[in-house]
């Protein structure tokens, strides 16, 4: 145990990281995202930088303030924690190594590390050209999927079935950046959450996904956890932890993509930070599993818990609203869904007298509600009476 209190550096947490924080009895430099207020009455020191844009100006900032070890840097959304794995090397602190974050980010970098320590590897090319794309996907064959190297959120994804669908791709496409094209893989895709500390690469949960399909592929619901049978929960495991060893993960919450086919589990991307559409919220409250704790107990050396403390099933699930008509919920039904037995969450995305948006990437969907069950069956029939409630009508 450290003989001084422990001190975390915070970009943009939301409340449930500040309340890891202060579970761990540790005190808070809070960075918030440039344009978004400093806390109003939180504890600790807060200030404003353009990290997100001029990472050397946080450095510099927290450079200045000699805070005293044990000490180190958070950040758990997609950029935040690129750049604390920066503040961290430029300051000596313990964290992860700024290449790591790098090979999640370059899907194609990490594709080249991981080759067939996971089994056997996923067929691609990359193109850093647009007219590239044609030939790889004439190598690649059809089906296969078309997706920017770095994209985030389903943005960009695309399958092309045959030459026709990839004449209209083309033609349409702004090629701003490197694209992938990859086979399309055939089973069901799952993620995998998972906490990474000196002890190793450990499995929290196995989670279920709902897309919309072909060709986008946007995430529509998620269901933690459920269970596979033995052999394949053996092999998913495996292939996560030679993904992670490949990238060089040593610390915190990963959020692994796979598809299990009839020849076993396939990598389709991993990420260095939580898993989005509030699956670290879903960890918690199906198995008690606090990810930001983790992730700041092993950054601070101190006791990182290993086992979950609860028995329950999470989900969520995205609502569809009428593209046709204006959106119309009142604060007063939102709140009625939100008490609902087992609902701990209900958000609306499109402001009240707007028209909804066709639902391209993960920024475009309308409105998500999340809940608890003490099984599946329990779960489901409260995700569909709370989505059945916010849509009636609209």
């Amino acid at each position: 145990m450290p003989d001084t209190q422990p001190t975390v550096v915070l970009l943009n947490p939301r409340s449930h990281v500040l309340a890891a924080a202060r579970k761990l009895g540790a005190a808070t430099v809070t960075v918030p995202e440039p344009g978004r207020p400093l806390p109003a009455d939180g504890p600790g020191l807060a200030f404003h930088s353009p990290w997100t844009t001029d990472p050397e100006d946080l450095i510099d900032r927290l450079r200045a303030l000699d805070l005293q070890a044990p000490v180190s840097c958070f950040g758990f959304g997609e950029l935040g924690c690129v750049v604390a794995a920066l503040v961290n090397r430029r300051l000596g602190w313990p964290g992860n190594p700024p290449e790591a974050m790098e090979a999640f980010k370059d899907k194609a970098k990490l594709r080249s590390a991981v080759a067939d320590r996971a089994g056997a590897p996923v067929a691609y090319r990359l193109c850093t050209e647009k007219g590239q794309i044609r030939p790889a996907v004439e190598h690649i064959g059809y089906p296969c999927i078309v997706k920017p190297a770095d994209g985030t959120g389903s943005a960009g994804v695309r399958q092309l079935a045959g030459p026709q669908e990839l004449d209209t791709y083309l033609a349409a496409l702004d090629f701003k950046s490197p694209h992938l094209v990859e086979e399309f893989l055939v089973g069901t895709e799952y993620s995998v959450e998972a906490a990474s500390s000196s002890a190793g690469h450990r499995i929290l949960a196995i989670t279920e996904k709902a897309t919309t399909g072909a060709p986008g592929f946007v995430e529509t619901g998620h269901t933690l956890p459920v269970r596979l049978a033995p052999q394949d929960e053996e092999a998913v495991a495996a292939l996560v932890a030679a993904t992670l060893d490949a990238a060089g993960y040593r610390t915190g919450p990963s959020h692994t993509e796979v598809m299990l086919t009839a020849k076993g589990p396939r990598l389709i991307e991993s990420h260095g930070r939580p898993g989005g559409d509030r699956i670290s919220d879903m960890l918690d409250l199906a198995l008690g599993e606090d990810v930001f704790e983790q992730a700041m107990a092993d950054g601070l050396g101190l006791p990182v818990p290993d086992a979950p403390t609860r028995d329950r099933v999470a989900g969520i699930r995205y609502v569809t609203f009428d593209r046709t008509a204006p959106v119309t919920v009142t604060d007063a039904e939102t709140a009625e869904v939100a008490a609902l037995p087992g609902v701990t969450e209900v958000a609306i995305a499109v402001p009240a007298g707007q028209l909804p948006p066709e639902v391209h990437r993960s920024g475009d969907r309308h409105g998500f509600v999340v809940a608890h069950g003490a099984n599946r069956e329990e779960l489901e029939s409260r995700l569909d009476l709370a989505v059945r409630t916010l849509t009636a009508g609209r």
